[in-house]
């Protein structure tokens, strides 16, 4: 279920920027707006210059003395005051991108569900905040060089109207260049939101160029520059909306320098003119030339200015529009009853509707499905019939469109998710490779229970994995993978081990297998099955489920019960017996991988 989250707006981003990084440092945030302060004493350098300008000519020492102080003061400070507020804001821009981070990770990681990890709306914001480095950090740059230009700006008009109204005319320009910000502002949040999917795409075969997994395959099937000229066009898509959109801002900023350039010229002749006719100062004339080049700088400013706020406002949004989603999210998943310690009657999914967020066709529709107490439940079905789509289900992985998951007739809603999954256990084809210790990458399975060497062995003995110990020289304190220094191991070790983490927990009261032995031989297959059945036995003493996903049918025989699934739906559902007996899709594929094997 794809969630509808609001469009946060302006002031609740521009609020979360402030405070975020308010609270990263109050000192050092204060500190920062030093850079302000330096940017309003150059602000008045051009008045200082009309002074020393004034003094010489019409002999007036204190004005002279007092022109040259605040320009010698005003030079200095400028210098200490940036210095010092640089140095600062970039601490904080550091802490407001660590704190932006975190809070994106903490969404991403402790969401209840995984729907998010699967919405295409969720992972192109994300894209946006995550392709270019430090975006985050610099919403609190962004926001500072925002106060410095409209500061900036407010002074320079002030000082020009003290030294001559007619230099405001120029202030005119500012509302196209406004306008102008806008535009461009626009086309950038718009090249950022068309350029999400194609970053994504660029990002996941830049992987896969550059991963050591895929590189075996990409040589022995010489399709490295295939896969490099497919890289290449999906950067191009990635840039070309960024490009078109800095094309266009270039050419506005610069019909509005022209258009400034035009006036403030036209303006510089008439006060020529007044100067030569002896009714404008000469000192006044020097001013004005230099706060001229102010205007133009502040003029075009305001479109630096509105792009720089658009983007700290972008950054806001999106940032709050992930942690609005996170909350929905939990707000969905309001259910504190603690799981029960025993399953009576079984598991029950009722009408169960459930569609992929963005996809465009359901998974399940109306899906029910009886699963007894203590049974133990194989799922079989071709590719794309929604076997691991249940398994996550089951497991409270996705909120449902509609419909019901019951636990001896209490709905799954209504229970803590954690409690439930703390009381479930699981084995998954697409597994993790944590490259702790081997101790620590089996023993994590159960956070509950010390992983001493008998515990972790008897996982590793339950799940047919106690010689995979032969690989590990230091035994269960081998560190594993190559990158840190340890041990690599194949596909199949890897898979039994995570095999090994989902037996750590022994008396489970749901214990999914999905495609637990993909990587296997048959005959680490068959000893697994063993340690399946010894599991199942156990968790029957209260009321455990098992259930089984595979694509092999050798050992689906000994199940208690067969769900055949295809197309989203169950397509026959019974014992081994009874189905072969019927001679439908169960016994039709049976009997092909039968003979396959034979």
């Amino acid at each position: 279920m794809s969630a509808t989250v609001a469009e946060p707006g302006v002031r609740p981003s521009v609020w979360l920027v402030v405070s975020s990084s308010w609270r990263s440092g109050r000192l050092a945030f204060l500190i920062s707006l030093l850079e302000v302060v330096s940017r309003v004493l150059q602000s008045l350098n051009p008045l200082f210059v009309g002074f020393v300008v004034t003094g010489v000519i019409e002999h007036r020492l204190g004005l002279l003395v007092g022109g040259a102080a605040g320009l010698a003061c005003s030079q200095g400070l400028i210098f200490l005051l940036m210095l010092i507020g640089v140095h600062e804001r970039m601490h904080v821009n550091d802490r407001v991108g660590f704190a932006f981070d975190q809070c994106i990770g903490r969404r991403s990681g402790l969401t209840p569900t995984m729907d998010h990890l699967v919405d295409p709306a969720y992972q192109d914001r994300l894209q946006t905040l995550t392709e270019r480095q430090g975006a985050m950090g610099m919403a609190f740059q962004s926001l500072v060089n925002t106060l410095n230009n409209l500061s900036g700006a407010v002074v320079t008009f002030v000082v020009a109207f003290l030294i001559d109204p007619r230099l405001l005319l120029l202030v005119l320009v500012a509302v196209p260049a406004a306008l102008a910000a806008q535009r461009t502002a626009s086309w950038e949040s718009a090249a950022e939101a068309e350029s999400a999917s194609s970053g994504r795409l660029s990002e996941h075969l830049m992987k896969v160029l550059t991963s050591a997994g895929p590189a075996s395959e990409l040589r022995v099937m010489g399709a490295r520059a295939r896969i490099a000229e497919r890289a290449d066009r999906a950067v191009r898509a990635w840039r070309a909306p960024y490009v078109r959109a800095s094309a266009r801002g270039s050419a506005l900023n610069s019909l509005i320098s022209l258009v400034y350039l035009g006036a403030g010229g036209a303006i510089l002749w008439w006060m020529v003119d007044d100067a030569l006719r002896g009714r404008l100062g000469v000192g006044t004339l020097v001013a004005a030339v230099v706060v001229l080049g102010d205007l133009r700088d502040s003029s075009e400013s305001m479109l630096w200015t509105t792009n720089l706020a658009a983007r700290m406002i972008r950054v806001g949004r999106r940032v709050l529009w992930l942690e609005r989603y996170g909350e929905q999210s939990v707000a969905r998943h309001t259910g504190s009853g603690a799981a029960p310690s025993r399953i009576e009657r079984g598991i029950s999914l009722r009408d169960v509707t459930f569609t992929y967020p963005g996809a465009k066709k359901a998974t399940f529709q109306g899906l029910s499905i009886d699963l007894p107490a203590g049974a133990t439940i194989a799922v079989v079905g071709e590719n794309g019939a929604g076997k691991s789509t249940l398994v996550n289900v089951l497991t409270g992985m996705y909120d449902l469109d509609a419909g019901s998951i019951e636990i001896d007739g209490r709905p799954l809603t209504t229970l803590d998710l954690a409690q439930w999954r703390a009381a479930s256990s699981g084995a998954f084809q697409d597994h993790a490779r944590f490259e702790f210790t081997a101790r620590d990458a089996i023993g994590i399975g159960d956070l509950q229970t010390e992983p001493t060497d008998a515990v972790v062995l008897a996982a590793l003995a339950r799940a047919a994995a106690t010689d995979v110990l032969r690989a590990l020289p230091d035994g269960l304190d081998t560190q594993l993978g190559p990158e840190w220094g340890g041990v690599g191991l194949s596909g199949g070790q890897w898979q039994r081990l995570a095999i090994a983490r989902g037996m750590m927990r022994g008396r489970p009261l749901l214990q999914v297998l999905d495609e637990p032995t993909s990587a296997l031989d048959p005959a680490t297959e068959h000893a697994l099955f063993d340690g399946y059945a010894d599991a199942a036995r156990r968790t029957r003493d209260n009321g455990g489920i098992t259930v089984l996903v595979t694509h092999r049918f050798s050992t689906v025989s000994a199940a208690d019960l067969v769900v055949v699934m295809a197309d989203g739906a169950v397509a026959e559902i019974g014992t081994h017996d009874e189905l072969m007996a019927a001679d439908g899709t169960y016994a039709h594929l049976y009997s092909l991988q039968a003979a396959g094997y034979h």
